[in-house]
């Protein structure tokens, strides 16, 4: 509830969040180069893996290893 002092009336003041957001990102979006947003797509899918292997560490793991074995793999040959 906002409460306007002028008026002494009590309003509810409802905003669509998400669409808000939406019209954000376009903007954002139209005022970038390729490049920065590319950089910015990046940074955000790297950040989204590290959350997920924080919260599963076992799976940083695996990925380690399927890295390493392939990494020996492309060595041999």
């Amino acid at each position: 509830m906002l409460q306007l002092p002028s008026m002494g009336k009590k309003i509810r003041l409802t905003v669509d969040v998400e669409e808000l957001g939406r019209k954000g990102g376009l903007a954002t979006a139209s005022n970038r180069t390729s490049a920065e947003r590319k950089a910015a797509s990046s940074k955000a899918i790297r950040a989204r893996w590290e959350k997920y292997y924080r919260e599963h560490p076992e799976k940083l793991k695996a990925r380690k290893d399927r890295d390493a074995k392939k990494a020996r793999k492309r060595k041999s040959k």
